[in-house]
């Protein structure tokens, strides 16, 4: 019987930790070894989740799990998150990580670290088939229609403004025109109700074409987390931030 991949998850008490949790404690060729969350610690995941059999216990930090090798998993908040990645980064362990809201300086600095441990690392801001989807779309498009703007909406506890989803969209967009980033529009809300939504509405003499995405559950997260989980192994000394990267075969 093969190994399983042994995951560590960070954010076991958030909506899409939940979700994406279950998913990979209900993969076959996964096991979830360690949870991590900012309450409940102490609690197991059988309890939280109202999942009999999960004997995961979540922890404070990642720092109590002793193991010498595993994918962590974060979909937590930038500032707790960072100091996660380059701990698990130094213990061998490679990223799956959909947190977003990093500065540029972290960001190149978990670049940095991954080159030189020689990790495996999955960034990407939207996890979701569709939102990839939407990438290919819109950079379709634009080499046709030159003026965009995007908007994203969200739930109101979401803290990173504009979302990571969106900020991508705008840079792919900019690189395809060949201009600064800041020259693209972002338009962010922030509601109760809201998952995670955008749209890119490209305007051209008498006409618009509008591209939209929403996600309505934060299972929609889970098959492109676990694909990434299945060959983050592969990229080493590499930041993937390209689902399509992941999901599409060489």
């Amino acid at each position: 019987m093969a190994t399983k991949i042994p995951v560590v998850l960070a954010g076991a008490t958030g909506k899409t930790g939940k979700e994406v949790g279950r998913a990979i404690a209900q993969a076959q060729d996964m096991e979830l070894i360690g949870a991590v969350g900012h309450s409940h610690v102490g609690m197991a995941l059988s309890d939280l989740w109202s999942e009999p059999g999960l004997s995961v216990v979540i922890r404070g930090a990642v720092d109590t799990i002793d193991v010498p090798y595993a994918v962590l998993v974060d979909f937590t908040e930038p500032t707790s998150a960072y100091s996660r990645i380059l701990e698990a980064t130094a213990r061998g362990w490679d990223l799956v990580v959909g947190t977003t809201g990093f500065s540029p300086l972290q960001l190149d600095a978990i670049h940095d670290r991954v080159q030189h441990q020689q990790n495996g690392a999955v960034l990407i801001a939207n996890f979701s088939l569709g939102a990839w989807i939407m990438e290919r779309l819109a950079q379709d498009a634009s080499r046709y229609l030159d003026q965009a703007e995007v908007i994203e909406a969200h739930a109101a506890t979401k803290r990173d403004r504009p979302s990571g989803t969106a900020k991508r969209m705008a840079r792919l967009l900019a690189d395809g025109w060949g201009r600064s980033v800041e020259d693209i529009p972002v338009h962010s809300i922030r509601l109760p109700g809201m998952v995670a939504h955008q749209a890119v509405i490209f305007g051209s003499s008498g006409q618009t074409l509008t591209l939209r995405h929403d996600v309505h559950d934060r299972s929609a997260y889970a098959a492109g987390v676990l694909a990434a989980i299945r060959r983050v192994h592969e990229f080493r000394g590499k930041v993937v931030q390209n689902l399509g990267d992941v999901i599409v075969p060489d």
